[in-house]
């Protein structure tokens, strides 16, 4: 069909599309896998380019660079470590957004994201359990712990095997015997407690007064139930005026009414027998489940949960702790089950998280001055030789000369004749003193520490210092010894902190805190052994706080002044005289330490009505739960909680409709075969986008979550050139009309060539209205609407199939920035998306 051509700014097409399976396209150039050989580049640049990628966090990118490298150079160990790096990265970022979309409903998409991870890491094994979660059919009650019933090779999946013997469905799966399989369809055929089914829902409206039986058989058959009695049960008369009660309450009533108690026998049939212990004993339906406690770090937290199980309820009920796989295991009645599972989703809550920014901050100022004038302090006289006792001679006709000199000691002539000649004199030096010494050190330390609410954390910045703590001696006999032993023991020494936090449900947080300053300050000789002298400073307290509030903690302040005067006696201390005959030294020092905490909580447990509120356990007897109507249940959860519950119950597809998990074992069949590249531009429909776009066309769209579309880009590199096509798919939709959005691409590496309608709007066999338009840049309108007055669509499915040409190298981001979705009444419906990344080589 020709495009026509329409007025307006820049180029507008629009054309008429039937239905057709785009997706299965789309879906099958995102499972290629094989990637174009690129020899116009060296090792070096595909490194740089990874390097490049990795600093952006596009790890899809980066994994590709540095593998591309790798291949250029096998030998080289640092591309390798890079791409064996970058494998588990990129591997993991699929499969945390594959959970995402899971979480979200969305099954077709996570699978192929974890297809996409299992292909970049064959040994991602979370993935590969992920795809088994998958395959089983999930069940499990409304709110607490989901249960997940033994699958794998051999179990069925809505009436159709999932494997054969000896062949593993999926990856991560060990082959198994014919024992083991049909060990596991044993378990799967265990099927839950009898629920009651009605064939009507209205009202019960009963007046009258009769015997218990003809009671119970009226109610029996305006719910379409029928009812069977005890033997032994001796029915009585009795009043009833109901008015337009429920088939529960109307059954419970008459139950307190006539002393007796009912239980389902199949999904139609009650057994209604006389209420005493000895008929509850023998009556009562018994059950097990496990229970998987997700929120215990250490054996103490699942002893509270049990303790806390074993006092509320009965104690002749079974139950086990298996502290190994943080599991309790209980054996009870269907309602007693249900209490517990409240219990224990009450009280299995995540625990609260605080971040405590610690600031220690340590001032030392030493000042010291010495100033003054000091005069000699000491005189020496000595005696010595006269000069008279030193005589010399010369002679003339000589060249020489000798100088002789008495080298005996002081005699007794000498002494008769002292005079000033035989003394000497030594006298002591002045100084004059003009130092000013000032240090200002200051030493910031800023740790973070995060810690669980209720667990003991703590800190420690210094040193260690060995202390010796004992010795001992080691003889064989009187006459060899080895010597002494010394044993010793280290010291924490700098900044140690204990802390204790407790996060309480007012966003207050209670500090149990120990701060200690420690230092060596000297040394001591004690019995031949040096030991260090420990100086510290230590404050316990236990304090309170808002979350944000900072609390200071200040005083451990150590101030030292000394003085020390020296000079001449007497002149040095009559004023005024005392600057010139004396010299005075000043110092003065002081230590200021101060702590600054500042508690953060970082996660909440968070107590909602559910976990406060009061429920009906029944009566001294026996535990009976009153069940709400669903109507309010769905009511007091959440939109997303309710399209949870809704996608749990939802009717079972025949046998004969595409399953998540015969979609997963195409998938890798594909993936399996994709050994060669294929060339650019070319498109291979898949059979496993065939099943998986089945899958997402048989997927109803979830009420109350934002629709949400997907850039889907090939995997492979792309040539310049080369012509391929990018699908936008759309999930979770609900009553879609149209939908506008505005495409953003990089206009210097690709050209878009042409729009296509997918087929998600035209399922239903009407036409479709696609307009697209260009506008400059890079930017693309593009808008996709059904006929005027046709409902909505809802479900998954391929909104529309971008055709684009390569016309440049580099690597393109393909974004939806603008996106407004519309329902069949003009409202605007809440969607979100996400970008992909082509690339150019």
């Amino acid at each position: 069909m020709q495009p026509l051509q329409q007025p307006g700014n820049g180029r507008q097409y629009m054309n008429l599309f039937s239905t057709r399976s785009a997706s299965a396209f789309a879906l099958g150039i995102a499972l290629l896998a094989a990637v174009h050989p690129a020899h116009a580049q060296s090792a070096h640049t595909w490194d740089k380019r990874g390097q490049a990628a990795e600093a952006k966090e596009n790890y899809d990118e980066a994994y590709e660079d540095f593998r591309q490298a790798w291949l250029k150079k096998p030998s080289d160990l640092a591309y390798k470590t890079r791409y064996e790096r970058l494998k588990f990265q990129a591997a993991n970022q699929h499969l945390d957004r594959g959970r995402v979309l899971r979480q979200s409903g969305d099954l077709a998409a996570a699978l192929l994201e974890y297809q996409r991870a299992i292909q970049i890491d064959p040994s991602n094994e979370a993935a590969a359990q992920e795809i088994q979660i998958i395959a089983r059919p999930t069940m499990g009650p409304i709110g607490g712990t989901m249960a997940v019933p033994a699958g794998g090779p051999g179990a069925t999946n809505n009436g159709g095997p999932l494997g054969t013997p000896g062949t593993p469905l999926l990856p991560g799966m060990a082959e198994q015997t014919p024992h083991q399989l049909q060990v596991q369809r044993d378990i799967a055929s265990m099927a839950a407690p009898i629920a009651l089914r009605t064939v009507s829902d209205d009202p019960i409206t009963l007046h009258m007064v009769e015997d218990t039986k003809i009671i119970y058989q009226a109610i029996g058959k305006a719910a379409g139930l029928n009812v069977i009695f005890d033997p032994e049960y001796t029915s009585k008369r009795i009043p009833v005026d109901l008015t337009g009660v429920s088939l529960f309450d109307a059954l419970r009533i008459v139950g307190t009414l006539g002393g007796t108690f009912w239980k389902p026998v199949t999904s139609n049939t009650i057994f209604v027998a006389q209420n005493n212990r000895a008929k509850r004993t023998d009556l009562d339906d018994m059950a097990v489940q496990t229970f998987y406690l997700t929120n215990v770090s250490q054996q103490n937290d699942a002893n509270e949960v049990l303790v806390a199980l074993r006092n509320v309820l009965d104690p002749s009920i079974k139950i086990y702790l298996v502290a190994s796989q943080n599991a309790i295991v209980m054996r009870a009645t269907p309602d007693q089950l249900v209490l517990a599972e409240k219990l224990i989703n009450d009280l299995d809550r995540t625990r609260a998280e605080v971040i405590i920014d610690v600031a220690v901050l340590e001032v030392n100022r030493s000042k010291e001055r010495d100033l003054g004038i000091t005069l000699p302090q000491s005189l020496t006289m000595t005696p010595q030789y006269s000069n008279a006792n030193t005589s010399s001679s010369s002679s003339s006709s000589s060249s020489s000369s000798s100088t002789t000199t008495s080298t005996s000691g002081i005699t007794l002539n000498t002494l008769g004749n002292l005079n000033a000649t035989n003394f000497a004199v030594t006298l002591g030096g002045g100084t004059v003193n003009a130092l000013l010494t000032d240090s200002d050190t200051r030493i910031l330390q800023n740790p973070r520490i995060r810690a669980t609410d209720g667990q003991r954390s703590t800190i420690k910045i210094g040193s260690k210092i060995p202390v010796a703590t004992g010795s001992y001696s080691s003889t064989l006999s009187t006459s060899s010894a080895y010597g002494v032993q010394t044993q010793f023991t280290y010291l924490d020494v700098g900044v140690n902190l204990d802390i204790t936090p407790t996060v309480h449900y007012d966003r207050e947080i209670s500090l149990k805190l120990k701060v200690e300053i420690s230092s060596q300050s000297g040394s001591v000789t004690i019995s031949d052994v040096t030991e260090p002298i420990i100086s510290q400073r230590v404050a316990e307290q236990v304090i309170q706080l808002k979350d944000g509030e900072p609390s200071l903690l200040a005083g451990l302040f150590e101030q030292e002044d000394q003085k020390a005067v020296s000079g001449t006696p007497g002149l040095g201390e009559i004023p005024l005289l005392k600057y010139f005959f004396s010299s005075t030294d000043r110092t003065r020092s002081s230590d200021e330490i101060v702590f600054l905490l500042i508690p953060h909580i970082v996660r909440e447990s968070v107590l909602t009505e559910e976990n406060t509120r009061a429920i009906y356990s029944g009566t001294g007897q026996s535990v009976e739960l009153i069940r709400r109507d669903p109507s309010e249940v769905l009511a007091a959860m959440s939109a997303a909680q309710a399209a949870r519950i809704a996608a749990l119950t939802q009717t079972t597809p025949p046998p004969t409709s595409t399953t998540t998990a015969r979609a997963a074992s195409a998938m890798l069949d594909q993936i399996a075969q994709q050994a060669q590249p294929m060339k650019p531009g070319t498109i291979v429909p898949s059979a496993a986008a065939n099943a998986a776009a089945a899958t997402v066309q048989s997927a109803p769209g979830a009420v109350g979550v934002p629709v949400t579309v997907s850039v889907v880009p090939p995997v492979a590199n792309q040539a310049v050139g080369a012509t391929f096509q990018v699908a936008l798919l759309a999930a979770n939709a609900n009553d879609l009309y149209s939908m506008p959005l505005q495409v953003q691409f990089d206009a210097k590496v690709l050209q878009l060539v042409n729009v296509d309608a997918g087929d998600l709007l035209g399922r239903d066999g009407q036409a479709v209205a696609m307009v697209h338009r260009d506008e400059g840049n890079g930017a693309v309108t593009v808008t996709a609407s059904r006929p005027p007055g046709t409902l909505g669509i809802s479900g998954q499915g391929t909104l529309a199939m971008l055709t684009f040409r390569a016309i440049g190298k580099g690597n393109s981001n393909v974004s939806l920035v603008r996106l407004a979705a519309k329902n069949s009444q003009g409202k605007d419906v809440p969607a979100v998306s996400s970008q992909g990344v082509v690339h150019v080589q």
